[in-house]
């Protein structure tokens, strides 16, 4: 009998410190959703989370409304997210620094494995490989024989250092033991301005906007960083159909994080309605005519992945001897 008191109590006690979270879910959100975005206005990245942003206001009943916190290197914002209260009603555009910013040892103002909880993965920038009409190839396997047959490294533009284009050329110099030498930006505008120009050759950058210049016939695009062709550039060809081991596959990729505690049910509601958001017809092409892949999936899904991203950075980080970012 005793024994059975002691079950039934342990059991009472569960109950009740699960029916908070059961409450808090089934009347969530009763208020406003602030969405931050630690990006300044303007550009895909933002426009993708005022596309998410005007779906989850109509199928959740309340608005949900985008805070851009630029600054830090995504740090300012990811901050704010991090110290909130976990409840979900502050939630995470969380940048592929979230991951990378830990792959280079950083001190940070927050634990991310602690203080922040993956909710969803959203949306994939895959990376891209292209180069200036001029130059001496016109595929990634003439570029590639070309390559291994100069006896100097051969320079490469990318956004700046530290950025994911950069990390993914250092990731395909060890994969293919050609010689690269980085060139690194203010930018994609200031790198891609070169490359049209002839200064630099070779360009490693996001599918945006390097991909509307070779969609123009500006640039010549080598490759495309993703498991599947892009609909953006139909021809050109991905890592699997170039021949290039499969774990060169990279992307900015953008997910969408709570506050570290925020209860299960709450997460598992807002998951709900991301993976929605994604199979709606109408805002899913939206999302894709600006370039991104779409992701989804579970929370344990993002969770996962972003802990994969760390490790394979780290990798190339610790290889290729890449300095943190500024």
């Amino acid at each position: 009998m005793k024994r059975r008191h002691l079950l039934g109590s342990a059991a009472a006690l569960t109950l009740t410190g699960l029916a908070p979270s059961i409450a808090r879910a089934e009347t969530f959100p009763d208020k406003p959703i602030r969405f931050v975005v630690p990006y300044a206005p303007g550009g895909a990245t933002d426009t993708s989370a005022r596309i998410a942003a005007e779906y989850l206001t109509n199928k959740l009943g309340q608005q949900v409304l985008v805070d851009n916190k630029p600054g830090g290197g995504t740090i300012i914002g990811t901050e704010i997210v991090a110290k909130a209260k976990p409840d979900g009603y502050t939630l995470l555009l969380a940048p592929a620094p979230v991951a990378t910013n830990t792959s280079f040892g950083l001190k940070l103002p927050y634990d991310p494995l602690k203080e922040l909880a993956p909710v969803c993965s959203y949306v994939d920038m895959p990376l891209l490989l292209a180069c200036n009409p001029k130059a001496p190839y016109k595929t990634i396997a003439e570029f590639l024989t070309w390559a291994k047959a100069q006896t100097s490294p051969i320079p490469y533009a990318s956004a700046g250092n530290a950025s994911m284009p950069h990390l993914w050329g250092e990731q395909l110099k060890i994969a293919t033991g050609i010689k690269l030498d980085h060139v690194g930006y203010k930018g994609s505008a200031d790198a891609l301005k070169d490359v049209l120009g002839g200064h630099v050759m070779l360009f490693s950058d996001t599918l945006l906007p390097s991909g509307l210049a070779v969609k123009d016939g500006r640039l010549r695009g080598l490759v495309v960083a993703a498991a599947k062709r892009v609909p953006m550039l139909p021809d050109v060809p991905t890592v699997a159909e170039a021949g290039l081991p499969a774990d060169l596959t990279g992307a900015v990729f953008f997910g969408v994080m709570a506050t570290g505690g925020t209860p299960d049910p709450v997460i598992a509601k807002l998951n709900a309605a991301f993976n929605e958001l994604l199979a709606d017809p109408a805002t899913s092409k939206k999302l894709v005519d600006l370039g991104f892949v779409l992701v989804g999936g579970s929370a344990a899904d993002y969770g996962k992945r972003l802990a994969a991203e760390t490790a394979k950075w780290r990798k190339v980080i610790q290889e290729a001897k890449i300095t943190p970012p500024a």
